[in-house]
């Protein structure tokens, strides 16, 4: 992108640098109640233009450089520019020639001062709107920059502009995907967001004719509890807590259920009937005390109680099929046998991981069920042709997955296929020497599969041919498939959204065995932005493992100068996935001048068991020494990086590892943990899934037969070790790392007299989800590292004013 680098302090702006349209006479509505609606209408309608040239009430109205307006000319001038900055900036922008003037940043209203608007821009480039309703006589518009310092410069800018916050976040994406049993029709739903709506989501789902991908019907929100019958004739949902259907010829509505409150997850038994869930809400024990039943207990829902129930299409009738003080939840159905595969949670603390599945068969015809078998590390269960495939971790059914090398113990969060009889017998592991984690499953009509799985930083789509006991990757288009869903028979219609890296979220239609046609993608809301470049880096750590890792770099790379990097892991047990942007927005990072490097280091799931299997009982141990090494190898891959402007920063189990590798190093010279834990065994006792967790992560440890592992190997042991500052960030209301783990570091820090920062969250739980509270949280990681490794402190002293 071009720039014109404007003078420090006061400045004019290059005229030839800005565009305007307009006068637009619009009556005399400029002097009603409702002017200020009418701006933002404007504003609203111009952002969503994708042309140099608009029609107004029948006059065509074209963008042209910035040049004088005659006096009595009568409506609305607009003027827009592109502003960049290359640091926090602040100042006042005054506008000349114009009158009852309105200034739009990137869609948001700015508040006018004595001096003009005031900015406070971070790095970035950025689109100004401005409307005016007046010309001042005997002045051409003018506008003009006064910053607050003298290192406060803007220039204006000709070309693509820099990846910004609001387009990761607000940009549409699909947000869920639904095909009709033999592939006639789908549900796509988008979700997008919007300044004027704030936290407030725009949604949209449409019923498409997938063939041609025309659209039917259009809804402002999903259906709820949406399924089509299996004839395709219908569309079934629920609203007003009744089922609807809707005729998918004519798109009439008609109520086919009386009133069914809180009932959801509809599935067709066959052409008449329909099985479902509906919930009882659990009692609590009054206002005074509460009595807990189980270590269960702690979260929220678990008292309540789930049962199966059948749903009669012609008469509307209902019985109830299951009863249990557990749950039940409907795993599958067999049409041509007339029974339900049910799967029930079960509370038995014996052994880890501290948690039993119950597999469960209901007949229809009689009414009976059987169990089928009480399983540890089961996750889920399908009927094949001939018994059950079934998804699990490697010591599922005694152990039947394992394939880990002796020392090691198995990590059962990475995901095993499976195939067993009816009855639970005949266990026989289908994917010992498949290396990726098998996460979600759907059985075509010739038993074959469709899986979703974790290939090392990649999740694509899989095709299982049970003939060849093959795997088959199906989506090389992209590098993470978020949303996916597949019609049946023994070649499915598939849809599935996602992205790569680089590119950001499209959805593809494809026939299994047939090439994939791309139908949408989000390309146009990103045409005129530079995304950052990406390499590859790997490395090979002491134990001779390749650890995967790839680097996002600054627009505009210059070798010959020094960046500050930040350096990002997990290292819970899942891989870093190649999304285009998530809450840890790497691209945005490059975007803002920093080289970032993220790495896969040991313990990760999707590259084997053995690799996984280092996770457990580890806390930290290999994937120190892998974080450490990768950075030292990063650096010296990369010499323009400056080796005294490291940042780190991790999250839950990765905000751990920024605290455990405070205590281990001083190559950082900023930290950052997010939800992190700081005392293994107050996380094991006090988070919502604390002991679950660590009936994997530290399987058969416990602080009463492995102290030194609770102890020694958690970071707070070791505050007195850590020398660079470090930011803890914490949701008040976490439940799953309570924020006692970063108040926990924050004291002793404090107390050490060590440069620490805690910002916690009000109302926020493990993760920061809302549109305001996400750009904050975002602004927050990088103020902070701006200060510490750009030697820039304004940004976090603009949002943590001293008081």
């Amino acid at each position: 992108m071009a720039a014109l680098v404007m003078p420090a302090w006061a400045a004019s702006l290059d005229p030839a640098r800005i565009e305007m349209l307009g006068p637009i006479p619009l009556g005399e509505t400029k002097a009603g109640p409702h002017q200020d609606a009418i701006v933002r209408n404007i504003q609203t309608a111009l952002a969503e233009l994708d042309s140099d040239k608009l029609t107004v009430f029948g006059q065509s109205y074209s963008w042209r450089p910035l040049e004088p307006v005659q006096a009595d000319a009568a409506g609305l001038i607009l003027s827009r520019m592109e502003l960049g900055v290359d640091g926090f900036t602040t100042g006042h922008l005054s506008v000349t020639g114009l009158d009852k003037v309105q200034l739009f940043v990137d869609g948001q209203k700015q508040e006018k001062e004595d001096k003009g608007f005031k900015l406070a821009l971070p790095t970035g480039d950025y689109q100004l709107l401005v409307v005016a309703e007046e010309v001042v006589a005997g002045q051409s518009p003018g506008f003009e920059f006064t910053g607050a310092e003298a290192s406060d410069q803007v220039t204006l800018q000709q070309g693509k502009r820099r990846l910004s916050a609001r387009q990761l976040f607000d940009s549409p994406v699909v947000s869920n995907l639904q095909v009709s049993p033999k592939g006639a029709y789908a549900l796509v739903s988008y979700r997008r967001f919007t300044p004027e709506q704030e936290d407030t989501a725009v949604s949209r789902t449409e019923l498409v004719r997938v063939k041609d991908m025309q659209v039917q019907q259009v809804w402002d929100s999903a259906p709820a509890n949406a399924l089509f019958s299996p004839d395709e004739q219908h569309l079934l949902f629920s609203q007003h807590d009744k089922l609807q259907a809707m005729n998918l010829k004519d798109l009439s509505v008609r109520v086919i259920s009386g009133e069914l409150k809180d009932a959801s997850g509809f599935r067709f038994v066959n052409s008449d009937s329909l099985v479902f869930a509906w919930n009882q809400e659990g009692k609590d024990d009054g206002e005074l005390v509460k009595r807990y039943q189980a270590l269960e207990d702690r979260w929220s829902g678990w008292r309540d109680n789930s049962q199966l129930y059948q749903l009669d299409l012609d008469s509307g009738f209902i019985r109830q099929l299951t009863d249990d003080k557990a749950s039940s939840s409907l795993l599958d159905v067999n049409e041509d046998k007339g029974t339900l595969l049910i799967g029930r949670s079960l509370v038995d603390y014996s052994s880890p991981p501290h948690g039993l599945s119950g597999l469960y068969e209901l007949d229809l015809a009689s009414l009976t069920e059987r169990e089928i078998g009480q399983y540890r590390a089961l996750n889920d269960a399908r009927y094949a042709k001939s018994g059950l495939y079934v998804l699990g971790g490697p010591n599922f059914a005694g152990g039947a997955g394992l394939n880990v090398s002796e020392g090691l113990t198995a990590n059962d969060y990475d995901g095993q296929l499976y195939h067993m009889a009816l009855d639970g017998s005949n266990v026989k592991a289908l994917s010992k020497s498949y290396d990726p984690a098998i996460s979600a499953m759907q059985v075509l009509d010739n038993d074959d599969l469709l899986l979703k799985v974790g290939k090392a930083d990649r999740v694509p789509l899989v095709w299982y041919d049970a003939s060849e006991q093959k795997y088959k990757e199906l989506t090389p288009q992209l590098d993470v498939v978020k949303h996916w869903a597949a019609s049946e028979g023994d070649q499915p219609q598939i849809l599935y959204a996602g992205t790569t890296t680089s590119i950001p979220q499209a959805l593809y239609r494809q026939k299994l065995g047939r090439k994939a046609e791309k139908v949408w993608d989000s390309a146009n809301y990103y045409a005129d932005t530079r995304i950052p470049e990406l390499e590859e880096f790997d490395f090979v750590n002491a134990r001779g493992q390749n650890i995967d890792g790839r680097v996002y770099l600054p627009h505009n790379l210059d070798k010959n100068r020094k960046y500050p990097a930040i350096i990002y892991y997990y290292g819970g047990t899942a891989p870093v996935t190649r999304g285009f942007t998530g809450r840890y927005p790497f691209n945005l990072w490059a975007a803002h001048g920093y080289v970032v490097y993220v790495l896969q280091p040991t313990g990760t799931t999707g590259y084997g068991q053995d690799m996984s299997a280092r996770h457990v009982n580890a806390w930290g141990d290999d994937t120190t020494e892998d974080v450490i090494a990768g950075t030292q190898a990063f650096l010296k891959a990369h010499p323009y990086v400056d080796a005294d402007k490291l940042g780190h920063i991790g999250a839950s189990y990765g905000g751990f590892m920024t605290m455990w590798l405070a205590t281990q190093t001083d190559i950082f010279a900023a930290s950052i943990s997010h939800a992190g834990i700081s005392n293994i065994t107050s996380y094991w006792g006090q988070g919502w899934w604390g002991f679950g967790y660590s009936g994997v992560a530290s399987r058969g440890s416990f602080p009463w037969n492995n102290a030194d592992l609770y102890s020694q190997h958690s970071p707070l042991f070791h505050a007195d070790k850590i020398s660079n500052p470090m930011l803890l960030i914490h949701g008040d209301a976490d439940t799953n790392v309570p924020p006692g783990e970063s108040q926990n570091m924050y004291t002793a820090l404090k107390l050490l007299g060590k440069d620490v920062e805690l910002v916690e969250y009000k109302g926020d739980n493990h993760h920061i989800l809302t549109r305001d509270k996400t750009f904050h949280w975002w602004s927050t990681i990088l103020a902070y590292f701006d200060k510490h490794l750009k030697d820039e402190p304004q940004w976090w002293q603009h949002l943590y004013p001293q008081e």
